[in-house]
């Protein structure tokens, strides 16, 4: 095993060990638990990451929270093997070849499910604890690994009733403690930069990386074609980041090249993608089946949908995000369905704050709607949870105004 930083402690009973191994989107559901438990009980917290950008990003998100860093490990692997690896296998290859070391802690955090392969490595694992990242609708929120979990923590009332009703989880061993992500950006602030030097409306095209699912191969050309025509919008086309992770640098070009100043952003995996920038900057939401429409909707705006894949969508569970909006097919005029969005916009707002209530624990709107979450904050509730799994004492909470 390669040697290890000097920042990893020693082995002993009270270790909470934190995989964010599942990339930069998965970083703020995880991380803001994994410093406010290191707060709680100094020294007992390490972030295994996966690349030095990983620990960097990890290291930004607890400067900008202000609190305490936890002990980072990057998981590397040895030159023999990572050169024999291919890149799909590489998560799962660094869990197997890290398992001795991070089975050796009482509990396991984790944002993905790639990490249920510990507890079938290992009958002796220490519990392990899952936050989801987002909350989504797609069926593969929803899946059997979810079972191999000891404990659940997730975002609100919709996923925990449906976990529950696909009996993958019971009452006991899932917890809705609300959208940790969206409670480290208020925290922090959830005002931004604006976008573009113009005062003309933004449309987010924020299409999903599963290419037999999203709209981008035969809508987002046509989209930006349709805005630059017309003028009387400003487009942001940032898809989910893992779309283009693995393209060659000369199709990343190809798609840059057609950003216009003040005019289009292409952003094809910026942290920009990440922080919310872009779900609370736009003013319209277009896409297909991305779980970013509900951070966009933290904000009740404007929704469409693209339904590339002649999806029979009205009554399934997996899709139920496209009734906050139109849906159109890929034939449809950009323009021309984006003007309607706006105009239709009054028919769904009441549906999507009492579906985002639903799905976002605690989220309430003040008069002016600006965003705030009621209740327990849900950092503090899911530091609360896995630090009564790891047998830690109770702590109270970090003071706040």
């Amino acid at each position: 095993m390669p040697s290890l930083p000097s920042t990893l402690k020693s082995a002993r009973p009270g270790l909470i060990h934190v995989l964010a191994i599942g990339g930069a989107h998965q970083l703020p559901h995880i991380v803001p638990v994994a410093c406010e438990l290191e707060r709680r009980h100094p020294g007992t917290v390490t972030v295994f990451v996966p690349r030095s950008a990983d620990a960097r990003a990890v290291r930004d998100l607890a400067a900008t929270m202000g609190l305490p860093l936890p002990a980072l490990v990057e998981m590397r692997l040895p030159k023999a093997l990572n050169a024999v690896v291919p890149g799909f296998a590489r998560k799962l290859a660094r869990l197997v070849y890290w398992s001795p070391l991070l089975r050796d802690a009482e509990v396991i955090l984790c944002a993905e499910r790639t990490s249920t392969i510990l507890p079938r490595l290992w009958k002796q694992c220490p519990p392990l604890v899952h936050i989801p990242h987002g909350a989504g609708d797609r069926a593969v929120g929803f899946e059997k690994r979810f079972e191999l979990f000891d404990h659940v923590i997730v975002a609100g009332a919709k996923d925990r009733d449906r976990l529950l009703e696909a009996g993958l989880v019971t009452p006991e061993n899932c917890t809705a403690a609300g959208p940790i992500k969206l409670a480290a950006m208020l925290r922090t602030g959830i005002h931004r930069a604006p976008l573009f030097a113009n005062d003309r409306k933004i449309i987010l095209y924020n299409p999903h990386f599963t290419k037999k699912l999203n709209s981008f191969d035969v809508f987002a050309k046509k989209l930006i074609e349709a805005v630059l025509r017309d003028g009387r919008y400003n487009l942001v086309v940032a898809p989910h980041v893992r779309m283009a992770s693995r393209w060659s640098p000369a199709r990343r070009r190809e798609w840059e090249a057609l950003a216009v100043p003040d005019r289009v952003i292409i952003d094809l995996g910026s942290p920009r993608c990440n922080d919310m920038t872009y779900t609370f900057g736009a003013d319209l939401y277009l896409g297909d089946v991305s779980s970013q429409v509900y951070e966009f909707l933290v904000r009740p705006r404007p929704c469409l949908f693209v339904n590339a894949h002649d999806a029979q969508w009205h009554e399934s569970e997996d899709y139920a995000m496209w009734h906050f909006g139109d849906v159109i097919t890929p034939d449809a005029d950009p323009i021309a369905a984006i003007d309607q969005a706006f105009a239709d916009h009054r028919a769904y707002v009441a549906w999507q704050k009492e579906r985002m209530r639903y799905s976002i624990g605690g989220l309430d709107w003040k008069p002016d709607g600006t965003p705030f979450l009621a209740g327990g904050d849900p950092i503090d509730l899911a530091a609360d949870t896995v630090s009564r799994i790891a047998g830690f004492q109770p702590v109270p909470p970090m003071a706040r105004t």
